[in-house]
């Protein structure tokens, strides 16, 4: 079983089965190194390189208060919007072109699913499972409409529900993406659909993965930990979880 995040509020998964082996390594970003080849499930086949999918400006490993669990990893940074500066500029519906099958040691994925038309999740969640690792992990973190809903004032809609780095969120920005980015010329910034914890995990298992966990994460928000086979980067896994949801 994965590394467990409690308290987790969906827990499911589905029978084990077979996956394919990896396809051929494309040239790495400019700067890195090229990732591990995955050649089976001991954790040294599994790549020390975490994909942050839809990343925006920043790195991630620049972030974490215990950066040390992610000595000797490196991050790929992949993002479509070219003015974030991204190692692989891509669009997440289709990254075969960059990614190859199981080259992802872990992927994190922060506020980016909620901002594809729901007929895309599904190309986007089956990348996702495509090029993870079988032993690697997958965190995500998005807002959460069942909690927006119980927050929800019908007198005002503008009241702020959460401070975040973008400055005050309120139930029209979780629901349609952030209106001051999207006011100054930012439309990746609009929202196209939503999710629930039971309803993204019911999606990525219909992509491909084998557990899903999900626990509520701060304000109107939730995390979830998406699996082949169990990790073996439970430390990492750790630190992340923390960081998202502290």
């Amino acid at each position: 079983m994965p590394c467990p995040i409690a308290p987790s509020r969906w827990s499911i998964a589905r029978p084990r089965r077979a996956r394919p082996g990896a396809g051929t390594l494309p040239p790495c970003p400019a700067g890195h190194d090229p990732p591990s080849p995955c050649t089976g499930s001991p954790m040294s086949a599994a790549p020390r390189t975490l994909y942050n999918l839809g990343s925006g400006p920043r790195r991630l490993f620049r972030q974490l208060p215990d950066a040390d669990a992610f000595e000797g990893w490196q991050e790929i940074r992949v993002d479509v919007d070219p003015d974030c500066r991204p190692d692989i500029l891509a669009d997440l519906t289709d990254l075969r072109h960059a990614i190859p099958d199981g080259a992802a040691g872990m992927i994190y994925c922060s506020h980016v699913i909620e901002h594809f038309f729901d007929h895309d999740v599904s190309k986007v969640l089956a990348e996702f499972a495509r090029i993870l690792h079988p032993n690697g992990a997958a965190v995500m973190r998005l807002p959460d409409l069942a909690a927006v809903v119980r927050a929800f004032d019908e007198g005002d809609l503008e009241r702020p529900l959460y401070q975040s780095p973008s400055g005050p969120i309120a139930a029209l920005d979780v629901i349609y993406g952030h209106r001051r980015s999207i006011e100054e010329g930012n439309a990746f910034m609009a929202h196209r659909t939503g999710f629930t914890e039971a309803s993204l995990a019911r999606r990525l298992l219909a992509a491909g993965f084998d557990e899903v966990q999900t626990v509520p994460g701060p304000s109107v928000e939730f995390c979830a930990l998406a699996t082949m086979h169990q990790t073996v980067f439970t430390k990492q896994v750790e630190v992340l979880l923390s960081y998202v949801n502290p």
